[in-house]
């Protein structure tokens, strides 16, 4: 799997987290390229990666070491949360109870059902 289209994903590290993110790329075999920013302390590690299965667990080491990928816009699950509105029954159309009620029926819809009687004996 070739993604020769797309840029490759970088992060900015500080030297003292450097270590950890390299330790990790020689075990798993992930090739990656350093690069020094203009301050002494941050460095661009960018990653070449073409398996899906590492990108998956490069991406779960990331976020193990609180780290982000450059350019990469997440939303946070707790704003997902916090922005999540509850809907009542009568929003959605739905009810609770013993059947299904159609929206705008008042009736149950398996009221014609057949009944089975498991205490009878035959």
């Amino acid at each position: 799997m070739s993604f020769t289209n797309e840029e490759r994903p970088t992060v900015s590290v500080k030297k003292k987290n450097i270590a950890s993110l390299i330790e990790y790329c020689i075990e798993n075999k992930i090739d990656f390229t350093v690069r020094s920013k203009s301050s002494a302390d941050d460095f661009d590690v960018e990653f070449i990666i073409n398996d899906t299965k590492k990108a998956i667990a490069l991406g779960m080491c990331l976020k193990e070491l609180k780290m982000e990928l450059n350019g990469l816009s997440v939303t946070p699950v707790a704003a997902i949360k916090a922005s999540k509105k509850v809907l009542s029954a009568k929003e959605t159309g739905l009810t609770t109870g013993h059947g299904i009620v159609a929206e705008g029926e008042s009736t149950l819809a398996f009221e014609d059902a057949l009944q089975f009687d498991l205490g009878a004996s035959n």
